[in-house]
């Protein structure tokens, strides 16, 4: 089985979907992270179990707004507003404004390694095409009534592109109605 950060590196580089992820990011307040992994884990072991799900989901949380979210918020402030207020260097300000990225992408991984490691796979799990995507909507559906999104079309088009990069095997009118069960 691929590993996570693999899969959402894979995932993210693909056309269509860093807007996708960060219109759900910006507009919903969706965690990247926990998209990605809900779609991960629906691959590799199937639809969550509670405790699996309420461990990943509180510990993003906490990771989420204590550290990734703020050194975001950090890094936008300086890039829009921060860096152009005088007497401050704008290069040196630009310079830690890159350092400050390089943070939040490290603090990133590490979530998603905490988040791997929640996880047991065994052996590779032996399921159909149709039962993976099946397995992916659901945990994803779960994810969006956690943190109260309802998924309207438009964020059920952005699901779409996410899952069909992460499984270009899978047919886009497939996850659509996949997301729609």
């Amino acid at each position: 089985m691929e590993k996570f950060w693999d899969f959402s590196v894979r995932t993210y580089r693909t056309k269509g979907v860093p807007d996708a992820c960060l219109s759900l990011q910006n507009d919903y307040g969706a965690d990247v992270n926990m998209l990605l992994f809900c779609a991960w884990t629906g691959a590799a072991i199937g639809p969550f179990d509670g405790e699996l799900y309420n461990r990943a989901s509180e510990y993003s949380t906490r990771w989420a707004e204590n550290v990734v979210i703020p050194l975001r918020e950090a890094r936008t402030w300086m890039k829009h507003t921060g860096c152009s207020v005088a007497p401050l260097p704008e290069d040196a300000c630009m310079q830690l404004r890159e350092e400050i990225k390089v943070v939040e992408f490290a603090a990133e991984k590490m979530q998603q390694e905490v988040l791997e490691s929640l996880v047991s796979i065994d052996q590779a799990r032996n399921a159909t095409a149709d039962q993976i995507l099946a397995d992916v909507a659901g945990n994803l559906t779960l994810y969006l009534e956690y943190i109260d999104i309802q998924p309207a079309n438009e964020v059920r088009e952005k699901l779409v592109v996410i899952v069909c990069a992460a499984f270009p095997a899978v047919d886009q009118m497939a996850v659509s109605k996949a997301l729609e069960a």
